[in-house]
């Protein structure tokens, strides 16, 4: 039979710094290596941009003016005539929204959704209803955790039977020996070697919930008062955090790092990853954590509660409780041994149910299945 390679069009709203993001970076090139040619679609630029770049990734930004924008998609379509691909598949609600629609619009045979996120904008009726809607657009929905298929089903009536389950996964391999970059970043950010470093690593904006982690940092300095905190990463709220961390009197000990493109070295220079989530779909940042073996403390929301172990491999508390999240987090920098047991059962954890290797893997499956519906076996790679 004659070999086709199935096009893949990926579609995202944006290449800012996150976690569907990075999970997209990693899936695309892992799908180039399986033979697939992959385009990725974005509509607002960022650092992951560059970074998809430089993996040799097709890229094609598609502007847009509002949240529903007809001519985004109508951009869209013409992206999909202009090189037909033969997989469609959106990432988060603007493009999930535009993305299913503009592929059937332009008669893409296969198109598939991930859904990253137990979203808090699904919970207006209207809007999770009309997500729903354009659901049916797709082929097969991609729920990220089981938590993330149940909160769809609930409050966007998605078709049970079109959403399964894959979950997230990480390149385990990236997060281990940096040892000497982990020495390095103390050395850029002026703490001793042996200060206790709690991180916080994401987007700056409200689900993230960053004012509880500043409120805990202060609790957690009158405690230990050599702790120190890295928040890294960009957002809408960052003055305003930084305002809130000045009024707290919380500098010098605490850093705000702006975008960092050496996640796996700041990773490997925390004592303790913090989630202070009020949501989560399945946090890759939680994933990379286990995988440099570091110990978490986190909100015990959706997305982190099946993924970690409690009490064996993160420590887990209410939302928007300081005093608990700086409780944790005292107990944590006063055990170094509860550390690195917590960090050695998180990795094997890591290893065992999320690597990235399973999840390209189970997309890749999917692909095929999908497009053999279709009568178009010729795309799918042999590889």
């Amino acid at each position: 039979m004659e070999m086709h390679k199935a096009h893949v069009l990926h579609l995202i709203d944006g290449l800012t710094f996150g976690g569907a993001e990075t999970l997209l970076r990693d899936l695309a090139s892992g799908l180039e290596k399986r033979g697939y040619r992959v385009t990725v679609g974005y509509s607002t630029p960022g650092p992951f941009v560059q970074e998809l770049a430089d993996k040799g990734l097709t890229l094609k930004h598609i502007p847009r003016l509002a949240m529903i924008d007809p001519i985004f998609l109508l951009r869209m379509v013409r992206l999909m005539r202009l090189d037909p691909p033969q997989i469609v598949h959106t990432h988060l609600f603007k493009s999930d929204f535009h993305g299913r629609l503009a592929a059937r619009l332009a008669g893409v045979p296969v198109v598939v959704s991930t859904l990253h996120n137990n979203d808090s904008w699904a919970k207006n009726r209207i809007l999770g209803r009309i997500y729903g809607a354009t659901a049916r657009f797709a082929d097969r929905l991609i729920a990220v955790s089981p938590e993330v298929r149940e909160y769809h089903l609930d409050k966007t009536g998605v078709p049970a039977n079109k959403i399964m389950v894959i979950e997230n996964g990480v390149d385990v391999a990236a997060f281990s020996g940096n040892k000497a970059g982990a020495k390095a970043v103390r050395e850029e950010f002026g703490i001793a070697p042996t200060a206790p470093i709690f991180g916080i690593i994401g987007r700056l904006k409200p689900q993230k919930d960053l004012p509880t982690f500043l409120l805990a940092a202060v609790e957690i300095l009158r405690q230990q008062p050599d702790a120190r905190f890295l928040v890294v990463g960009d957002g809408p709220l960052r003055e305003e955090l930084e305002a809130q961390a000045e009024a707290l009197d919380l500098f010098p000990s605490l850093i705000f790092t702006g975008m960092r493109k050496d996640i796996p070295t700041i990773m490997a220079a925390l004592d303790v990853l913090v989630l202070s989530s009020l949501w989560e779909g399945l946090p890759v940042i939680l994933l990379e954590a286990m995988a440099a073996a570091r110990p978490v403390v986190s909100t015990a929301v959706d997305g982190v509660r099946s993924v970690v172990l409690p009490d064996e491999s993160a420590l887990l508390v209410n939302t928007g409780s300081p005093s608990s999240l700086a409780d944790a987090c005292v107990k944590l920098a006063r055990d170094p041994a509860l550390r690195q047991k917590m960090g050695s059962s998180g990795l094997k954890r890591v290893a065992d149910f999320y690597s990235l290797d399973a999840m390209i893997e189970r997309i890749s499956k999917l692909y095929g299945e999908l497009l053999r519906e279709r009568g178009l076996e010729k795309y799918i790679p042999t590889a």
